[in-house]
């Protein structure tokens, strides 16, 4: 016989031959459970977790710099126009977003505020959205930021010192900085407004200066421009 009470008898070389494509069966079968399946990982998710100004300048540096594969999760922004493929977060459960983004080869964060940059710069995770950036830079992911302004030079002292190191350390966590344009000047208004550019309206002998919604407004061009008298409209 060449079972015995269920054990196959490896002397009979079919049933030897049969037990080592069982073996091989299960082999395969187990290593195909074990592949992550961040190895299939595709596309790119965009984060937008607060106001974006210049939308369209936004989407036209996206696809410029991740192509056309791109989804999008909006946590409350209600972004203006109309995007395919976007996921409501409000609607959606924290496991449902974070396999959402485990899925994906590249994350980007669009136009965040300065104080989320910190939170992922210092690994603070307490909070939902650090926590699937700094994730997504653990599970090796491709983590991007899309600033809508340029990064200021640094200055002791300064806000923008805390700013720079902020931007250091996330470059040195393997974080690419990219930036698009926002508003030119005349137009919606400047994105970020500064001590240099009150000083210049005044030299220019203006009495305000434009800004785009939801501009970052350092410390210093508040107190000059109220020290000066420029109204920041």
């Amino acid at each position: 016989m060449s079972v015995l009470g269920g054990i196959l008898d490896i002397s009979d070389e079919r049933q030897r031959g049969l037990l080592i494509g069982r073996i091989a069966q299960e082999v395969l079968s187990r290593l195909s459970a074990l592949d992550a399946k961040d190895e299939n990982v595709s596309g790119t998710v965009v984060l937008m977790t607060s106001h974006i100004p210049s939308p369209a300048s936004a989407m036209s540096k996206l696809r410029e710099n991740f192509g056309g594969e791109l989804s999008f999760i909006d946590f409350g922004v209600k972004i203006p126009f109309g995007l395919p493929n976007v996921i409501d977060a409000g609607k959606e459960s924290e496991g449902s977003l974070t396999e959402t983004v485990a899925s994906a080869a590249g994350v980007v964060l669009l136009a965040p505020k300065i104080g989320l940059l910190d939170s992922i710069a210092k690994g603070d995770d307490r909070d939902f959205i650090p926590y699937l950036v700094i994730r997504s830079m653990l599970w090796g992911r491709d983590v991007s930021v899309l600033l809508d302004f340029e990064p200021p030079r640094f200055r002791r002292n300064t806000f923008f010192e805390k700013l720079a190191d902020t931007f250091a350390i996330l470059q040195d966590m393997g974080v690419r900085l990219l930036t698009y344009k926002c508003a030119q000047k005349g137009a919606e208004g400047l994105c970020l407004v500064t001590e240099a550019d009150v000083t210049e309206a005044w030299r220019s002998r203006r009495t305000e200066i434009r800004r785009a919604p939801g501009a970052i407004i350092t410390p210093a061009a508040k107190d000059k421009a109220g020290e000066l008298g420029i109204r920041l409209n």
